[in-house]
């Protein structure tokens, strides 16, 4: 692990976990504009989603993107007042700042779920979520592993405007994959 030149945050190799499953390497544009995400001066977020296969115990990935800090940002902007109090509401009832801090000195932070604290080897799917800079793991409160309740009621509290937002935004991002778009009208992901 190195600090970068950004104060006290510290940077590590992105894990083969945040390998995008097509090339096996890193993801080095954002999923939904195309923005060359190792340009160093962007943060920007993955989320993979795995499934465990119970014949055989291996884990598959359901979906998997990479979104920047543009992105990312001009998402939120388009949530509902109702949907943003929803969420804030719902982050202080159910994490933990102090588990969420303690996550950075947690060496393995893909053995639980943040919330929940369910042992990954006893869900049968779950998240993982990172931030990074370039080619360049942020570590910190970031990477996390969230089972998949914590998606399913956090979709509950979205308001029925910022759903159709998030759908609108997917219909104008030209180049994300038909069934990764229909996915998200279904089944959104944590981050988006």
């Amino acid at each position: 692990m190195k600090k970068h030149l950004f104060g006290n945050i510290k940077f590590e190799k992105i894990p083969k976990e945040f390998h995008s499953d097509l090339d096996k390497s890193p993801f080095s544009s954002c999923t939904f504009c195309l923005k060359d995400l190792f340009n160093g001066q962007d943060s920007y977020m993955i989320e993979k989603s795995y499934k465990i296969n119970p014949n055989n115990g291996k884990r598959n990935t359901s979906f998997e993107y990479a979104i920047c800090l543009s992105c990312n940002m001009r998402k939120m902007e388009a949530m509902s007042k109702e949907s943003v109090k929803n969420i804030q509401n719902y982050m202080e009832d159910n994490f933990v700042l102090e588990d969420w801090e303690s996550q950075a000195e947690n060496n393995n932070p893909f053995e639980k779920c943040i919330v929940t604290g369910k042992l990954a080897e006893d869900l049968e799917e779950y998240n993982i979520v990172g931030q990074f800079v370039g080619d360049q793991m942020i570590v910190g409160q970031f990477p996390i592993l969230l089972s998949p309740s914590i998606g399913d009621e956090i979709q509950e509290l979205l308001s029925q405007k910022t759903k159709d937002e998030f759908d609108d935004f997917m219909n104008k991002i030209n180049d994300v994959p038909p069934e990764l778009k229909e996915l998200f009208k279904t089944k959104r992901p944590v981050l988006v």
